[in-house]
């Protein structure tokens, strides 16, 4: 395998000082990193955002990480905590369980008499500054804070990013002994390796880790960085848990690996410098998760010779280049700072996976090379096949496309689709084979640079029989054989569950009979779709398109409800609907209208529209139920299950009602206060979301190109599509568009438009879509049943193309 050269003699006298570029105006000086890093009263967990310093998809998110460690998340980061543990670089975005938190980097003032990692250390909280969030700033690409302020001396970090490397910049008070801490065991989860070295002569600190434990899973992953210094090291050391040993230059230090581990592995490294004369400290930092000698390669190729300014411009244009591909004006400012927020945590994940030399490393632990596109990693398909990957392909069809081909050859070398890939680890997080409507929803809304012959066998292949991993610790729809034979997953399963409402937890424990059941459908339609609309593979398409109507055996008529069910056919009795399991993350009244390819079918069942739309009044009074969303018979728009159930009325002929529950939703749970997120943002998929909300569409159907029409909240709205074509959506009111939520008519290119619905493909072409909207409702447009949005039911024709619907 091809190696690149170390580069790091060369880059230890990359340090010109550069002047301090000019930040340019642009969307992302609408940003607000702070948002949704602090849970909120009404809120389903927090966004568990972070503040950090990245780049678009970035492999580095270096970002300060709080203490108490146990409430951060994926983010690492909590807006309620005034204390930190130090400033590591890599993060997970949005998630709700921690991961990552790799190598922090601490600058401190403290003497090192004794290890860092010793009790004593760490009880009095030496190596825990305080700061004040009145000495914190954030913005794309750059995050800056002053550690222990109150001392009246504090020490000012300041971090920047490239995508697979971070520059930091240490401003000292005037010491003898001012020295950066490495933390190679400190990961957000147990590390089961941890190793440092030193090359003083190179100024450079390198290191090891390996950690992995998401969710209680099992996968394991490896990661590596190289750190070169401004400055020579006037002392340095290595610590291995509690013993500090100066003078050294290398330490390791090794767990067996366990779920859940008393003891984690702890090793670390310190460069000391004096700061009487030259208070300044930079570092700059390479990461990779295939060796040492490819992090230096990225270091030298992306971070070579430009100073901490020039790097943070080149963050910035990066990120005005991304969150221009949607332009919007004719807005209060708090609205367009809210959805360039959002536009902006859809594009921090997923995380790019391969070095700049196209190396990563593979499902089967071998080295492998990204030809031509880029491997990503860190796909938590659960969540974004409902929004997050439409976006993506719509704004970024060539990344899109990448991301599609990482799921394949994920596939290629572990065996099986992905459901929530971590690194280069398969996990069982959530239920579902969610790699199957992420693809043919990608492939719908425009990214066509993939093998769809491909994608469809590795799709066929999962839905048709059980998949393992070869180390049996990932099955892809681990119900498959229970669903084939019954049509559904059983109830008896759940027996085995210690928390019928909590997925987390060794994946044979497990089971979420009813939501497995209806993600299956949902996968097996997209399946059908991906075979018709790729493919032109009818009898696939009608095999599956068959499947997909299994959800049906799950209604239980006296209730009207979708309900678990066991394997003699019998609903449970008595059964509670509130919390009488069978459901992950929601309940029965929740998980009820989780049937996004056959809105119509489930309107029928409940007794036709006007019934239909009676129940989503009821079920919407309150938008988010918060914390305890799980056991209320209330919406929970914080959480994936229910996002589609405001837009259902477009199919129960009350167009009216979308335009007013999203108009409800996009004002009242989303703001960019730490606490602005109504739930965990799951790698982007609110913030899309919100996007797609506040743009006046969304992508109901997973796997069709299908965009059902809310209203916009700005004037003026333009979308970068293929071809350098743009889409502009614009709006107008009598008065206030804030207060007009309501869409009074419509047009496309010119000419009245009465659907409450339209396509990708209408719109990728190049397309003038107008509202004229209102502050009450307006009979008749979009409310007849000649002009509803289709539904897929099993006698629904195979569409015709990539486009038909």
């Amino acid at each position: 395998m091809r190696r690149a050269r170390s580069t790091i003699p060369a880059l230890a006298i990359a340090f010109a000082v550069a002047a301090p570029a000019v930040a340019v105006a642009g969307p992302a000086s609408h940003v607000d990193p702070f948002a949704g890093t602090r849970p909120g009263p009404r809120t389903f967990g927090g966004g568990h955002n972070f503040p950090g310093a990245t780049v678009p998809f970035g492999m580095v998110q270096w970002s300060p990480d709080t203490t108490p460690a146990d409430r951060n998340g994926g983010g690492g980061y909590d807006y309620r905590d005034n204390h930190l543990r130090g400033f590591s670089l890599t993060h997970l975005s949005g998630a709700g369980c921690s991961l990552y938190g790799d190598f922090p980097f601490l600058p401190t003032t403290e003497p090192l008499a004794s290890s860092p990692a010793a009790p004593g250390a760490v009880l009095d909280g030496r190596f825990q500054p305080g700061f004040s969030h009145s000495d914190e700033h954030a913005r794309p690409g750059y995050y800056s804070v002053r550690l222990n302020p109150a001392r009246g001396a504090g020490i000012d970090a300041a971090l920047t990013a490239t995508t697979r490397t971070g520059v930091a910049r240490f401003t000292f008070p005037r010491n003898p002994h001012a020295s950066v801490l490495v933390d190679a065991g400190g990961s957000a989860q147990p590390d089961d390796l941890a190793s440092v070295r030193l090359d003083p002569g190179r100024r450079e600190i390198d290191g090891t880790a390996s950690s992995g434990l998401f969710c209680g899973q099992r996968p394991r992953y490896r990661v590596y960085f190289a750190a070169v210094f401004s400055r020579r090291f006037q002392a340095y050391g290595t610590w291995k848990e509690d013993v500090l040993s100066q003078g050294s230059t290398a330490a390791s230090d090794s767990q067996a690996p366990a779920v859940n581990p008393a003891t984690s592995a702890d090793a670390g490294a310190y460069a000391t410098f004096d700061t009487r004369r030259n208070r300044e400290v930079l570092v700059r930092v390479g990461v990779s998760f295939v060796s040492i000698e490819d992090a230096r390669a990225n270091l030298a190729a992306e971070s070579r010779g430009a100073g901490f300014g020039g790097i943070a411009a080149r963050a910035r244009k990066a990120w005005n280049q991304a969150l221009g591909r949607i332009r919007v004006s004719g807005g209060p400012a708090r609205t367009i700072d809210t959805f360039y927020t959002a536009l902006y945590h859809v594009f921090v994940a997923p995380r790019t996976f391969s070095d700049v030399n196209g190396d990563y490393i593979g499902m089967d632990g071998a080295i492998h090379h990204a030809r031509g596109r880029i491997q990503y990693a860190d796909l938590s398909g659960w969540d974004t096949y409902r929004t997050q990957i439409q976006l993506l392909s719509i704004l970024n069809p060539r990344r899109s496309s990448d991301i599609v081909r990482s799921l394949l050859a994920d596939a290629a070398e572990s065996g099986c689709l992905p459901r929530w890939p971590y690194a280069n680890g398969q996990s069982m997080t959530m239920v579902g084979d969610s790699a199957d409507p992420l693809i043919a929803s990608a492939f719908a809304f425009g990214a066509r640079g993939f093998d769809t012959r491909v994608a469809l066998r590795a799709m066929v292949r999962g839905a048709s029989r059980p998949c393992a991993s070869a180390n049996g610790e990932y099955l892809e729809r681990q119900g498959l054989a229970q669903y084939l034979s019954h049509g559904y997953v059983p109830f008896d399963l759940d027996t085995r569950t210690r928390n019928a409402n909590s997925i987390y937890g060794s994946p044979e424990d497990v089971w979420a009979s009813a939501s497995m059941t209806l993600e299956y459908t949902t996968d097996d339609f997209a399946v059908a779709q991906l075979a018709a609309r790729a493919r032109h593979d009818r009898a696939t398409y009608r095999a599956f398109i068959r499947r997909s109507a299994t959800w049906r055996r799950l209604y239980e008529p006296h209730s009207g409800l979708i309900e678990p069910r066991y394997s003699s056919g019998a609903f449970p009795h008595p059964y509670s609907r509130l919390r009488g399991g069978g459901f992950a993350e929601g309940n029965s009244f929740q998980y009820t209208w989780m049937v996004p390819h056959d809105p119509a079918g489930l309107i029928r069942r409940m007794g036709g529209p006007s019934r239909a739309a009676s129940r989503l009044q009821r079920f919407l009074r309150e938008l988010n139920g918060g914390a305890g969303g799980t056991h209320t018979d209330h919406a929970l728009l914080g959480n994936e299950p229910n996002l589609n159930v405001p837009w259902l009325y477009d199919w129960a002929r009350r167009p009216w009602a979308t335009q007013l529950a999203v108009r409800r939703a996009l004002l009242g749970l989303y703001d960019t206060s730490p606490d602005g997120y109504p739930g965990n943002d799951d790698l982007g998929t609110l913030s899309a979301w919100y996007v797609f909300g506040a743009l006046g569409l969304y992508p109901e159907v997973p796997g069709v190109g299908l965009l059902a029409i809310g209203s916009p909240l700005f004037e003026r709205a333009s979308i970068a599509m293929p071809h350098h074509r743009r889409t502009v959506i614009t709006a107008s009111a009598p008065h206030s568009l804030a207060r007009a939520p309501y869409i009074r008519s419509a047009g496309l290119d010119g000419r009245p438009y009465g659907r409450p619905w339209t396509s990708y493909c209408a719109l990728a072409r190049g397309a003038r879509l107008s509202f004229r909207l209102g502050p009450h409702p307006a009979r008749g447009w979009g409310d007849s049943a000649a002009v509803a949005p289709p539904s897929y039911g099993p006698g629904h024709r195979m569409p015709a193309g990539a486009c038909g619907l």
